[in-house]
């Protein structure tokens, strides 16, 4: 086998093929090979750049943070604790995670609000009863509808709404709207405030308007949780300093942490970082070579007839790796997750 081209060596064969070693166009030839390298990987899928990482899934947390290298998934398994049992999840769409529910039912639940004295954490004074009981802490689940009812005559001036601060904007915090409708006035017959919990809604505080310290917490838990069943992506980021790179959505949440292992596509490093030769520069090197002196005829606007024969050569390279990559290492293969390609 062939050893790899190193950046120098290709560098070399680039300038000497084209016949030109102007500066500028020396200044470029990062770009033409880093051009090259996005082709191939782009248009033949090697199994050389399958990677296996194991991790860890949190109890009530929906994401999982991907290799920094991440380009796309293979599989994700969670595996079982105590039988090392293996559990692939299906890979489905974001917008399925997002309406997915394991029973698929969403209910109306009503509060009957009333207003009395009383203590809560606040302190002394009017407070909101919630079917009979002052300011309790409730919970509002996920994608399930709650109606605060305030027909009763003593919430006249006391409408109540919602904030992500406590005692809302006493507490110098702003309404929460999302999902919330109000109807009518306290007080008043067929008056009440009504919310849709969002997806990811935050811990929510339900108070007064007008008068401070009388509500309390609203807490917003998953609507179902459980062994996550389906994963999908959620963003696709590059890795900065700033910014941990691709994200992945799993359901139902997890109701404990689990084991997982990822099998995903990643992306190697340029010839133009690992200068002494990478996989690319040693198995596909006329390739490379190929695609590079394409992008050096464009940038030059060279020769038509030239680019041209540069770039059947580097299509006939392609042919090769494919047959090679996509047909006889994988004629055995029956994956959806495996490009085939025809054996020549």
């Amino acid at each position: 086998m062939s050893s790899p081209l190193t950046l120098t060596e290709l560098k070399t064969l680039i300038q000497n093929f084209s016949e030109n070693s102007e500066t500028t166009f020396v200044a470029t030839l990062d770009d033409f090979i880093k051009n090259a390298e996005e082709r191939i990987f782009e248009l033949v899928q090697f199994d050389y750049f399958r990677r296996n990482v194991t991790g860890l899934m949190t109890a009530g947390s929906r994401y999982l943070t991907a290799p920094n290298d991440f380009e796309l998934s293979f599989s994700l398994a969670v595996i079982d604790s105590n039988t090392n049992d293996y559990h692939y999840l299906d890979k489905k769409h974001t917008s399925f995670m997002r309406a997915y529910s394991d029973d698929a039912v969403v209910s109306l639940t009503t509060y009957t609000v009333t207003v009395a004295s009383g203590v809560n954490t606040y302190g002394s004074g009017n407070k909101y009863y919630l079917n009979g009981i002052n300011s309790p802490t409730v919970s509002l689940t996920e994608g399930q509808t709650y109606k605060f009812d305030q027909s009763d005559s003593s919430n006249l001036n006391h409408p109540l709404r919602f904030s992500i601060t406590s005692n809302g904007t006493w507490g110098e915090g702003t309404e929460y709207t999302t999902g919330v409708t109000t109807v009518g006035t306290p007080g008043s017959a067929g008056a009440y405030t009504q919310i849709i919990v969002a997806v990811d809604a935050p811990t929510l505080y339900y108070y007064c308007t007008n008068h401070t310290g009388m509500g309390g917490q609203a807490n917003t838990p998953a609507s179902e949780q459980g062994r996550p069943l389906y994963y999908a992506d959620f963003d696709k980021e590059l890795s900065t300093a700033t910014n941990n790179g691709s994200t992945l959505i799993v359901s139902p949440v997890p109701d404990q942490n689990y084991d997982v292992e990822l099998h995903y596509l990643y992306k190697p490093n340029s010839l133009v970082t690992d200068t002494t030769g990478t996989w690319i520069s040693e198995h596909a090197r006329n390739g490379l070579l190929y695609g590079c002196l394409v992008e050096a005829y464009i940038f030059m606007k060279g020769d038509p007839d030239m680019m041209k024969l540069y770039e059947d050569r580097f299509q006939q390279e392609m042919a090769r790796l494919k047959n090679k990559a996509e047909a006889r290492g994988r004629r055995d293969e029956y994956r959806y997750d495996s490009l085939r390609t025809q054996i020549t």
